[in-house]
C-alpha cells in the first residue's frame, strides 16, 4: 500500500475534521522517517515506502485509535464548578438582600448581585460561555491582529461619540443597555497572546514587537483616566511576554531579558508616580496618598469601614453592629466579599475565596501545560487577568487599597459577568481542543525559518 492511500484511510476514521490534517502530518512524518532508514540500508525508494507503511499497522485500527485520542472533550467538571460558585455567590447575596429592613431599602444598592435580574444575566452568561467553548479558538488566534486593531479603533470611535464619563474617567457607552467600556478591554489580553504567537523566532525584534503591541490599548486606558484597568492589563501583558520569553519563543537570553523588562516597567511606573506627586492635579495626588496610606485622612471612609467590618467579624454568623457598620459604605456593590464576611462570618468568606482562587489557579495550570503554544498563551491571557483582578479585589475588600477592581464571580456588573464568561469560554475552548488543534500557520516568515 502506498503512503497516500494509507493516510487517506486513516484520515477517514477520524470524525473531528479539525484533527485530521494534524494527524496526517504526524503519521506522514513517521512513515518518511522509517522509509529513510530503509533507504539507508540500500532498499529501493518504492519498496522502502511500502515497507514503512506496512510497519505502521492496519490503517483502520490506527485511524480508530487516533479518533479516540484526537477528539474534542468538554470540561464538564470545570463548567459545573463555575456554575456552582456563581449560584453560591448569588444565593448569599440574595439572602443578604432579602434580610434588609423595609426602612433601609437603600441598602439594596450595596448588594445588587442578589437581584433576580442578575440570575438571568448569569444564566445567559453560562450559555455564552458554552457557545464560545464550542468555537475553535485557533480561528480567533489566526485573526488576532485584525481583532486588536478593530477593537482599538472601535473603542476610540465610541469614546469620541458615545462614551459617558464620571469624574473625567470613561465608564459606559449605551446601546439600549449600558455597557462598561473598561470591562470590554479585558478581552484584549488573549488577543495580545495570539499576536505574540506571530513573532516566535524573531529575537529581540520579536520582544520589541511584543512591547509595542501593548501600547495602543494601554494608551487608550490612560487617556480615558482608567488607571486601574490600565494597570491590570499592563501587568497581564508583562506576565504573558515574560512567559513567552521563558519558553524560548524569541531565542534570547531569558533571565536578563525578563529582568530588564520588569525593571523598565517598574522604573516607568515610579516615574509616573513621581510626576503626579509633583505636577499632577490635586485629586491625582490625593489618590496616590490614599494608595500609600489606605487608612489615612485622604483615603476616604470606605477603607476604614472595610477594616471595621472584617476585624469584628465572627467565625460564624452576623457580627455585632453589622447594620451600623455598613451604613458607612458608599452605595456600591464593590464590597460584596466584606459584606459576606460581616453577615455570614469569616469561615464562609474564606471558603468562598479559596474556592475561587483554586479554580483560577487551575485555569492557569491548565493553560501553562498546553502542548499547543497558541492555546497556552491565549489561556494564559485569560487566567492572568482573572488572578490580577482577584488579588486587587481582595486588597480592596480588606481595606488595603482605597479602590476596588472587578472580580470574577464576586463582581456585580452585567458587562463584567459577560466578559468573564467569554474569557472562561476561551479557556474551555483551549481545553476542549487540546488534543485536536494544530499550531496555526503564520504566513510571515521568521528569522528561524530563514536560517533553515
Amino acid at each position: 500500500m502506498r503512503k497516500k492511500e494509507y493516510l487517506d484511510i486513516v484520515q477517514e476514521q477520524i470524525r473531528c475534521k479539525l484533527a485530521r490534517d494534524g494527524v496526517r502530518r504526524e503519521l506522514e512524518g513517521h512513515i518518511e522517517d522509517q522509509a529513510g532508514c530503509y533507504l539507508a540500508r540500500g532498499i529501493a525508494a518504492y519498496e522502502a515506502e511500502e515497507m514503512a507503511v506496512r510497519d505502521m499497522g492496519d490503517p483502520v485500527e490506527i485511524g480508530n485509535a487516533m479518533d479516540l485520542i484526537h477528539r474534542p472533550k468538554m470540561a464538564w467538571k470545570s463548567i459545573g464548578v463555575i456554575i456552582a460558585i456563581s449560584l453560591a455567590v448569588f444565593i448569599l447575596q440574595y439572602i443578604l438582600r432579602s434580610s434588609i429592613p423595609e426602612e433601609k431599602v437603600y441598602w439594596v444598592s450595596w448588594v445588587p448581585g442578589g437581584a433576580p435580574r442578575y440570575l438571568l444575566i448569569q444564566i445567559a452568561g453560562w450559555g455564552v460561555m458554552t457557545g464560545v467553548c464550542y468555537l475553535d479558538y485557533t480561528r480567533i488566534g489566526k485573526y488576532a491582529v485584525r481583532f486588536m486593531l478593530l477593537g482599538c479603533a472601535g473603542i476610540i470611535f465610541l469614546g469620541m461619540s458615545a462614551m459617558t464619563s464620571v469624574n473625567g474617567a470613561a465608564y459606559w457607552f449605551f446601546a439600549g443597555q449600558g455597557i462598561s467600556f473598561q470591562m470590554v478591554m479585558f478581552l484584549f489580553p488573549p488577543l495580545y497572546g495570539a499576536v505574540l504567537y506571530r513573532y516566535r523566532g524573531q529575537g529581540y525584534q520579536g520582544v520589541a514587537a511584543g512591547i509595542l503591541w501593548m501600547l495602543p490599548s494601554l494608551l487608550i486606558m490612560w487617556s480615558e483616566k482608567a488607571a486601574l484597568t490600565a494597570f491590570i492589563m499592563g501587568v497581564s501583558y508583562l506576565v504573558m511576554l515574560s512567559v513567552t520569553i521563558w519558553k524560548d519563543w524569541f531565542v534570547v537570553p531569558k533571565k536578563i531579558t525578563i529582568i530588564s523588562l520588569w525593571a523598565a516597567a517598574v522604573f516607568l511606573w515610579e516615574f509616573w508616580i513621581y510626576y503626579l506627586r509633583h505636577w499632577g492635579a490635586p485629586y491625582q495626588m490625593e489618590r496616590i496618598e490614599a494608595v500609600s496610606d489606605p487608612y489615612g485622612a485622604g483615603a476616604g471612609y470606605a477603607a476604614s469601614a472595610m477594616k471595621t467590618i472584617i476585624s469584628g467579624s465572627r467565625l460564624f454568623g452576623t457580627k455585632e453592629g453589622f447594620a451600623g457598620d455598613v451604613e458607612g459604605i458608599a452605595y456600591t456593590g464593590d464590597y460584596t466579599l466584606s459584606l459576606i464576611c460581616g453577615y455570614y462570618g469569616v469561615l464562609t468568606a474564606v471558603i468562598l475565596v479559596v474556592s475561587i482562587l483554586l479554580l483560577l489557579l487551575y485555569f492557569l495550570h491548565m493553560s501553562f501545560g498546553q502542548r499547543n503554544q497558541l492555546g497556552m498563551i491565549m489561556g494564559m491571557g485569560c487566567s492572568v487577568v482573572f488572578l490580577v483582578e482577584f488579588f486587587l479585589y481582595i486588597l480592596g475588600n480588606t481595606g488595603r487599597l482605597p479602590g476596588v477592581s472587578y472580580c470574577p464571580f464576586l463582581g456585580y456588573g452585567g458587562t463584567g459577568m459577560m466578559i468573564d464568561y467569554i474569557l472562561m469560554g476561551i479557556l474551555l475552548s483551549v481545553y476542549r481542543y487540546e488534543h485536536v488543534a494544530s499550531e496555526v500557520k503564520i504566513e510571515k516568515r521568521t528569522y528561524a525559518k530563514q536560517e533553515d
